[in-house]
C-alpha cells in the first residue's frame, strides 16, 4: 500500500482489458463457488479457517504490479552503497573500500556478450552529439557523498537470476533444428513459483481467437507463459538486471504534519509542492476496528522510509543542501512499472502466445512495459534470437551517478523518456549460432557504440562464462547438441572460473596448524566441481564466508571517524557483517551476485598493487583458519566428512509446515552449486549471531531454479520440463514432490504437444459444460 502497486491496479477504462479480465475472474469464482458447495476446498483453508472471497479485475492487476516490482532492480543498491560509503569511504586510494569498489586499477571480470557490439553503428554526426551531451553534463552535484540512506527498507527478493540460451541448427544434431533451454531462479518454497499449463483453445469459426500454448504460467496472471512455446516459436525468459528503478533525497519544509510523520510540503525545482496523500485501511482479524495508515507521494513517487540523524552529515554534502531547522529529508522511490499503462502488458503476452516466427515474437516481447527482461527465441524454421524487453528510463545524469540516492528537489535527475522497442540490445541469428543469457552485462558498452546506457546492475559473468564454455566446448569437438546436453548444462555445478581464482590465491601460504595445513592442501587439489559431495569445494565455500566476512571487518576497522561517533559504524556492523537479521540485511542481499567478483577484484589489486600486502594475506589466513575450525566444529575432525551436501541443503518449506508443527510437509536435501554455477543455488551470506555460517537454500534468504524447460521446436514432442517439487500444493496430492527427483537428476519428463502423444500419455479425463 505504501508504494502504491493496489492503487495503481484500480481498473482502466479499457473495455478490451476490462472484457479479458472479467471473463478470467469469473471463470475463477465458478470453480471456487463449486469447490465451496461440494465441501471440497484444500485442507489448507480448513486449518488455517479461511473462506476464499471472490476474485476481483483488481486483484489479477494487482498481481501483475506485484510481479513487476519482484523482478526489477535499482532501488536497494543505492542506499546500501551509500550508506558503505558514507562508514568506509574517503580519500585513501589504498583503502578496503576503494580497491573493493575501483574500476580502473584492474581488469574487470568480464563474461561473453549476448548482443555483439558490431550490430550497433552510430553515424559520425550521432556520435558527436553523444559526445556533447556527455560533455555538457552536470555532474558537479554528484559528490560521492551525495545525500540518502536506509529507513524501512522494502525486502528484496534474494539470488534472483536465471539461465538461458538457445542454438542454431547449424550446432544441433542432424534434423534437431533450434534448442532452447530456460531454467528461472527463484525463491523456493512450496508451493513453486509456476505452474505448468498446455492449453488448446478453438475460437469462434472464422476469428483470430484461436490460441494453443505449452509451457510455465503464474497463478493469477492470466496470459503471460514464461517460459513457453506455440506451435511456431519458443521463448525463455531471464532478468535484465536493467537499472529502472531510482532512489531521490527530498527536501521537505514547513511544519510537520501528524498523519505523515513529517511536512506536507516539499521542494521541486524551486517551488513549493504539496504531497499527495493516501489513506487506507488494512482490516485485521480478531480486531474489530480497522489499521489506517497514511502514505505520500512526491513528483517522484512514493515516499519509502524515513531518514534517521545518522546520515544527515552525508546529506548535507549534496550541492545546494539547506541546513533550516524547519527542514527534513525523505527518501522517495520511482520505477517504471509503478506507471499505469502496466495492463498494457496483457496484450503483449497474447500477442506472444500468436507469434508465428522468431522475428514475431521479437517484435511483441519489444512492446513490454515492464518488468525487463532478456528474452531468447528459436522456433520450428531455424532461426534463433535475443532481445532486450521492458522500458529502460533514459536519464540525464552521468552514468554510475544512479548508484548513489538522487537529489529530489532540483529536478536535475529527472528522466528523460524511456528506451523501448527497436532501440534496446537485440541480435537475430548471430554468427557464433548460440546465444547465453544469465543476468549478465548483454553488451560491452564501453567498446561498443550502443548509445543508451541500461545502468550498472549486472550479476557477476561467471554462470554465463560457464554455459558458454560448455556450449563451445561441444561445438569445437564436433560434437552435436541435443536435449540431453541442455538438460547436463542446466545441472551444471563448476565453478572453474570463480572458485578457483579465488582458491589460487593461497599458493606459498603456510599454516602452523596441522588440520589447517591438510584443509588448504585439500582445497587446492579441488578441481572446480561444486557438486554435493565435494569435500575441497565445501572447505573453498565456508573459508570464503569468512574472508569476506574478514574483508567487512576490514572496512569496519578503516571507517571514518565520524562514522564511528555518529553510530553508523555500528549500524553497518551489525547489518553487514551478520548480528541479526534486519531489513538493510536483505537490501544488502541485493548485491549477492556481485559479490564473488568484488572479492576476487580487491584480491588481485592487491597482488597488481602490492604483492606484499599484509591485509590480504590476514584476511585469508584468518578465513582458513577460522573457516576449519568451524568445519571441524560442525562437521567433525576428519575432513573427508567435509562434504558440501551436508552443509548446503535445499529445503522446500510449506508455508503451515512450522505453525502446524508437521515437518512432513517439507522436503530437503543435499544439493551442489552456488551463485556462481549454473545450477544455482544461492543462500544468507551473513553469519548469524554467534558468527556461524548459513549455507541452506531456503525461503527467504535462497533462490534456485523453480523450473527447468528444454524447448525443440522442430519436435515439440521431444521437450522436456521439470519444477523443483511437484505441480501441486496439496500435500496429499501425488504431484506434491513427485518432480525432486528428476530435478534433483538435471532431467526433465517429457511436454507432449501433438494431440495423439497427449492422449495417449493420458492419464484421466474431465469433461466441463458452461452455461455461458
Amino acid at each position: 500500500k505504501g508504494i502504491g502497486l493496489l492503487r495503481r491496479s484500480r481498473n482502466p477504462n479499457k473495455p478490451q482489458v476490462l472484457t479479458l479480465l472479467t471473463k478470467y475472474v469469473e471463470g475463477l469464482n465458478v470453480t471456487i463457488a463449486a469447490l465451496k458447495k461440494k465441501g471440497q476446498l484444500p485442507w489448507e483453508f480448513k486449518i488455517a479457517k479461511i473462506q476464499p472471497r471472490e476474485w476481483t479485475v483488481q486483484d489479477v492487476l494487482g498481481i501483475m504490479y506485484v510481479v513487476a516490482f519482484k523482478m526489477s532492480f535499482g532501488f536497494q543498491a543505492p542506499l546500501v552503497r551509500h550508506y558503505l560509503h558514507c562508514v568506509a569511504g574517503g580519500d585513501d586510494p589504498n583503502s578496503v573500500y576503494n580497491k573493493w569498489f575501483s574500476r580502473d586499477t584492474a581488469e574487470e571480470v568480464e563474461g561473453p556478450e549476448t548482443v555483439e557490439s558490431s550490430q550497433w553503428h552510430l553515424d559520425k554526426e550521432e556520435l558527436v552529439q553523444a559526445y556533447i551531451r556527455a560533455i555538457l553534463s552536470d555532474d558537479s552535484n554528484q559528490d560521492d557523498g551525495s545525500g540518502g540512506g536506509i529507513g524501512g527498507i522494502l525486502h528484496p527478493q534474494p539470488g534472483q537470476g536465471s539461465n538461458a540460451w538457445c542454438i542454431h541448427p547449424t550446432h544441433t544434431a542432424e534434423g534437431e533444428g533450434t534448442l532452447l533451454a530456460n531454467d528461472p531462479h527463484l525463491e523456493t518454497g512450496v508451493p513453486t513459483f509456476f505452474y505448468e499449463s498446455h492449453l488448446c483453445s478453438q475460437g469462434k469459426s472464422g476469428s483470430s481467437d484461436d490460441i494453443h500454448f505449452a509451457g510455465m504460467t503464474v497463478p493469477g496472471f492470466p496470459g503471460m507463459v514464461l517460459p513457453g512455446h506455440n506451435g511456431d516459436v519458443a521463448w525463455g525468459v531471464t532478468l535484465s538486471m536493467c537499472d529502472v528503478e531510482d532512489v531521490y533525497v527530498e527536501l521537505f519544509v514547513g511544519e510537520e504534519d501528524n498523519r505523515l510523520g513529517f511536512p506536507l510540503h516539499y521542494q521541486s525545482q524551486g517551488r513549493k509542492k504539496e504531497v499527495e496523500v493516501f489513506e487506507h485501511e488494512i482490516r485485521v482479524a480478531g480486531r474489530k476496528e480497522p489499521v489506517r495508515y497514511v502514505s505520500g507521494n512526491t513528483v517522484h513517487g512514493p515516499i519509502i522510509s524515513s531518514l534517521g540523524h545518522g546520515i544527515q552529515p552525508a546529506i548535507d554534502n549534496l550541492r545546494g543542501a539547506p541546513t533550516l531547522p524547519e527542514e527534513r529529508y525523505e527518501i522517495a522511490f520511482t520505477a517504471r512499472h509503478l506507471g499505469e499503462d502496466l495492463y498494457k502488458n496483457l496484450f503483449v503476452f497474447y500477442d506472444v502466445l500468436r507469434s508465428d516466427s522468431t522475428e514475431a515474437a521479437r517484435r511483441n516481447f519489444s512492446k513490454l512495459i515492464s518488468p525487463s527482461l532478456n528474452i531468447c527465441i528459436a522456433d520450428r524454421f531455424g532461426d534463433i534470437a535475443y532481445t532486450l524487453a521492458g522500458e529502460v528510463p533514459l536519464r540525464n545524469t552521468p552514468p554510475g551517478s544512479e548508484g548513489f540516492p538522487l537529489c529530489g528537489w532540483t529536478g536535475e535527475a529527472r528522466w528523460t523518456g524511456m528506451v523501448s522497442g527497436d532501440d534496446l540490445p537485440h541480435t537475430i541469428n548471430p554468427a557464433k549460432g548460440f546465444v547465453v543469457s544469465a543476468n549478465h552485462k548483454v553488451i560491452d558498452f564501453e567498446t561498443t557504440e550502443y548509445p543508451h546506457y541500461l545502468g550498472d546492475l549486472w550479476q557477476d559473468p561467471y554462470r554465463a562464462q560457464t554455459i558458454h564454455d560448455c556450449l563451445n566446448a561441444r561445438i569445437l569437438s564436433n560434437k552435436a547438441l541435443d536435449v540431453k546436453t541442455c538438460e547436463k548444462i542446466q545441472g551444471c555445478v563448476d565453478s572453474k572460473d570463480a572458485g578457483l581464482e579465488f582458491v589460487s590465491h593461497f599458493k606459498g601460504m603456510h599454516f602452523k596448524d596441522e588440520l589447517v595445513r591438510a584443509a588448504v592442501k585439500e582445497m587446492r587439489a579441488w578441481k572446480g566441481e561444486l557438486s554435493k559431495d565435494s569435500v575441497g569445494g565445501c572447505i573453498y565455500k565456508v573459508v570464503f564466508t569468512f574472508c569476506l566476512h574478514n574483508l567487512f571487518q576490514l572496512m569496519l576497522l578503516e571507517a571514518k571517524e565520524e562514522a564511528k561517533e555518529n553510530g553508523k559504524h555500528k549500524f553497518l556492523e551489525d547489518a553487514l557483517v551478520g548480528h541479526g537479521m534486519t531489513s538493510v540485511l536483505k537490501a544488502f542481499n541485493e548485491f549477492k551476485g556481485k559479490l564473488m567478483s568484488k572479492t576476487l577484484h580487491f584480491l588481485r589489486v592487491c597482488d597488481e598493487e602490492d604483492p606484499e600486502d599484509q591485509r590480504k594475506r590476514d584476511a585469508l589466513t584468518q578465513a582458513a583458519e577460522e573457516g576449519v575450525q568451524w568445519l571441524a566444529r560442525t562437521l567433525g575432525p576428519q575432513i573427508k566428512d567435509w562434504r558440501w551436501g551436508r552443509l548446503h541443503q535445499m529445503k522446500l518449506e510449506h508455508p503451515l509446515s512450522a505453525k502446524l508443527n508437521m515437518p512432513e510437509l517439507n522436503t530437503q536435501f543435499p544439493f551442489g552449486g552456488d551463485s556462481t554455477t549454473p545450477c544455482q543455488a544461492t543462500y544468507d551470506l551473513a553469519l548469524d549471531a554467534e558468527g556461524n555460517p548459513k549455507f541452506s537454500v531456503e525461503k527467504g534468504t535462497g533462490a534456485v531454479a523453480a523450473c527447468r524447460v528444454v524447448f525443440c521446436p522442430s519436435h515439440w514432442d521431444k521437450s522436456t520440463s521439470v519444477l523443483t517439487g511437484g505441480q501441486s500444493a496439496k500435500w496429499l496430492s501425488r504431484h506434491y514432490a513427485d518432480q525432486v527427483n528428476l530435478f534433483r537428476a538435471s532431467k526433465g519428463k517429457k511436454m507432449l504437444w501433438s494431440r495423439k502423444k497427449v492422449e495417449d500419455g493420458c492419464i484421466f479425463k474431465a469433461n466441463y459444460a458452461t452455461t455461458h
